[in-house]
């Protein structure tokens, strides 16, 4: 209970730090510019020092606990457990290592795809006559087959020939037409015969909540919170869903993912966002998104379950389970309902790989709506690689120094620091971080530009404030709090590290992070933020500089 409270004291401290603290931080300039200081600096300075020496004891006492049980079953299916007595709920996760970085060009958004289809049952849920509803879908699959096979002789007929999807020599033969119409009419009758939203009524009727589940570039996986005396509920469903799928209404699947990219591109930002990632990347997966509306129509029923009898199978995948359950009753239990699944072959790697920065790239991007700004990218190493944790105090480091610097200039601006690379921010492949900042007109974009590549080449030449890097430390400290309170988000954590690297690097790259000195700040700016590892993008409005 001591150790418990002294852990509770220092991340109230943390947090009170970081919420009181910030606004003084950066009071204290560096060395060469520091006017003489004032009493109410030499006061602010003197209280900051004291807060560390007066937490630092406490910081130490605080260990980033994760008593993290595993067990591996002969079939490869690995099982994690943190137990949490005294919990009457659970947090269940299951996680399969494959995702964006498993499709081929023609079907990006196709692992995304198969995780919405994974959701219309199986014979046994969702099937009101499965002994009628079987041979439609067989015929749905070799009616398929026909026409994959027509659209492969009729390639140059209706390959798309336009810059601007302007011209094709035919949009479609009679042939493909009559195919299309004939899996139409038995997708209405395979729809007459099944119940929509089985699933999510087991899970209900039985306490669950937060029924989820997300497909990333890495990774997919389905979760539930649910009672801990409930748990096999979990483990019949999603046993089921890893054989059995069924991939019923393909066609209205495809078009919520059509809608979705839809709304996506809806929102200001987004084209933008998708040309700067397809300028950082040139060839890795990392930077696609979940599909370009060309790629939607191109899906197929052989291709979906290609990916899910090569990547769902158990020794590709890993359950987690984090509350009011134990190692010891979790393992005949899921022996009961995976033990029996057949362990396949290894799946096929994702073998892309960046080629070697090589020179600076530039983007002008003319949007009238958008807010102009001017944004840097560096490309940085992934989870794995000794340097990735260090990355993370820089960004925090940086958030901080770039504004202030910025409004010292009277350049100004609203700076925005992330390393989000379509919607994660932790890649186990190299990815990229960004610093942005972004104005009300254009009249200061290039001041901007030269006054951040200023600041990044100073911190390649002089060491940040000891102050600065202990703040940055303090506020990712809280975060971690935060999220390892809550059984759901420590639960993603660990499977995170565990598809990009292994959950065996968590703990070590949390305190990593802790170790980072002013040294390795200063060590990765130099690497790292290098002119030929650099993409360069400004927004601006149309008319503008053409």
């Amino acid at each position: 209970m001591k150790i418990l409270f002294k852990k509770y004291i220092a991340i109230f401290i943390d947090v009170t730090f970081i919420l009181y603290g910030w606004q003084y931080m950066f009071d204290f300039e560096r060395s060469q510019k520091r006017e003489a200081p004032s009493m109410r600096h030499f006061i602010i300075k003197s209280l900051i020092v004291l807060t560390f020496v007066g937490t630092n004891a406490a910081a130490q006492d605080y260990e980033y606990n994760l008593p993290i049980k595993e067990h591996i079953f002969e079939n490869g299916l690995k099982l994690l457990v943190i137990e949490r007595p005294g919990d009457n709920r659970v947090a269940a996760k299951i996680w399969t290592d494959m995702g964006a970085l498993n499709e081929i060009s023609g079907e990006y958004g196709a692992a995304h795809f198969l995780e919405h289809l994974m959701f219309k049952g199986t014979p046994t849920l969702g099937a009101r006559d499965w002994e009628t509803e079987k041979p439609l879908i067989d015929e749905i699959n070799a009616t398929e087959k026909a026409m994959i096979a027509e659209l492969n002789r009729a390639r140059n007929d209706i390959r798309e020939r336009g810059v601007f999807h302007d011209y094709q020599h035919e949009k479609t033969t009679p042939e493909i037409a009559n195919l299309q119409k004939h899996i139409d009419d038995l997708e209405r009758k395979v729809e007459d015969l099944t119940i929509e939203g089985t699933t999510m009524k087991w899970y209900q009727g039985f306490g669950g909540t937060r029924l989820t589940a997300s497909t990333e570039q890495e990774y997919m996986h389905f979760d539930i919170d649910l009672p801990a005396n409930r748990v096999d509920i979990f483990l019949r469903i999603e046993a089921d869903r890893m054989t059995n799928a069924i991939f019923r209404k393909f066609d209205a699947e495809r078009m919520i993912l059509v809608e979705q990219r839809i709304g996506f591109l809806n929102r200001l930002n987004s084209r933008y966002l998708e040309a700067m990632d397809a300028l950082v990347g040139r060839t890795s997966n990392v930077y696609i998104p979940e599909g370009y509306m060309t790629d939607f129509k191109n899906y197929t029923r052989q291709y979906e379950r290609y990916l899910y009898d090569t990547y769902f199978i158990p020794n590709n995948s890993t359950l987690i389970f984090v509350g009011g359950v134990t190692m010891d009753e979790m393992i005949p239990k899921v022996e009961n309902y995976f033990g029996g699944l057949e362990r396949k072959p290894e799946p096929t790697r994702y073998y892309g790989q960046e080629p070697l920065p090589s020179g600076e790239k530039r983007l002008i991007y003319r949007d009238n709506k958008l807010s102009p700004r001017v944004e840097l990218r560096y490309q940085i190493p992934g989870v794995g690689h000794p340097d990735k944790p260090h990355f993370d105090v820089i960004k925090e480091v940086m958030r901080n120094r770039l504004q202030k610097n910025l409004d010292d200039k009277e350049i100004g601006g609203s700076v925005n620091v992330s390393t989000m690379v379509v919607h994660t921010n932790n890649y186990g492949l190299p990815s990229s971080i960004h610093f942005a900042a972004i104005y009300e007109d254009t009249e200061k974009l290039d001041a901007s530009e030269e006054a951040m590549l200023a600041e990044i080449k100073l911190l390649s030449e002089e060491n940040i404030l000891d102050e600065e890097l202990k703040f940055a430390q303090k506020t990712l400290r809280t975060q971690w709090y935060r999220a390892a309170s809550d059984p759901n988000r420590l639960n993603f954590h660990i499977g995170h590290f565990e598809v990009m690297d292994s959950w065996k690097t968590l703990k070590p790259y949390l305190e990593a992070r802790d170790k980072t000195t002013v040294e390795d700040v200063k060590r990765l700016v130099k690497q790292y933020f290098i002119p030929d590892n650099r993409t360069i993008g400004k927004i601006i409005p149309r008319g503008e500089g053409q």
